[in-house]
């Protein structure tokens, strides 16, 4: 039977990947057009990345125990470390949005950063943890969703530095590496919450959650 921790940790990755997507949809709407059009979308996706880190934080303190304490520090702190990244960006965009460009800018590259420091110590995290099949997916999901937010933060610099179109392109190609992350660390989620219940289910996850195999 899975826990309510279990049930926090796979609801918020299913934010996490929502979130990020919505966010990557807008701002391939704003790249392609050059406007602020799709900048709204950011701005809701980031919110929504904000909440599934949150819950994810929550449902590690709740998995907590002396076993796997060290590893799920770094998950903790890393999770609650992106959710303040992702409403950082969040108040940047808004800003943005309400005319202050170059305020919310700075605001915005500072949050994605802060957002890529949590998804490293997310990435250390797993690494050590024991070896398996979900830490290697966590891994590289947290170091995807790490490399985006920094390439996100490089890209608002480049804009900030009247560098527009070539910051637009590497916010664009942030933000679709952490859609890749975020749905890499479903499958892996799953698959750590199937290993801690074998008795629950089959030791392969089910087809409706392994697709996220395919992009490795």
């Amino acid at each position: 039977m899975m826990t309510h921790g279990d049930d926090l940790l796979i609801s918020g990755a299913w934010l996490l990947g929502i979130g990020s997507l919505t966010a990557a949809i807008g701002q391939t709407q704003q790249t392609l057009t050059g406007t602020e059009l799709g900048k709204d979308l950011v701005l809701k996706g980031n919110g929504i990345e904000a909440l599934g880190n949150s819950l994810q934080a929550i449902g590690r303190t709740k998995m907590l125990d002396s076993e796997n304490e060290s590893s799920e520090i770094y998950f903790i702190f890393g999770a609650w470390l992106e959710a303040a990244g992702n409403t950082t960006n969040a108040v940047g965009v808004n800003m943005q949005l309400n005319g202050s460009e170059v305020e919310g800018e700075k605001t915005d590259a500072l949050g994605s950063g802060i957002q890529g420091l949590g998804a490293a110590f997310g990435a250390f995290g797993a690494f050590l943890t024991e070896d398996s099949l979900s830490r290697s997916l966590e891994i590289k999901g947290n170091g995807l969703i790490a490399a985006g937010s920094f390439f996100e933060s490089i890209g608002n610099i480049f804009i900030l530095n009247e560098k527009r179109q070539l910051g637009e392109q590497i916010l664009l190609l942030g933000s679709w590496a952490q859609v890749f992350g975020a749905f890499i660390l479903i499958d892996a989620f799953y698959l750590e919450v199937e290993n801690e219940h074998p008795s629950e289910g089959k030791s392969e996850p089910s087809n409706q959650y392994s697709y996220a195999k395919h992009y490795l």
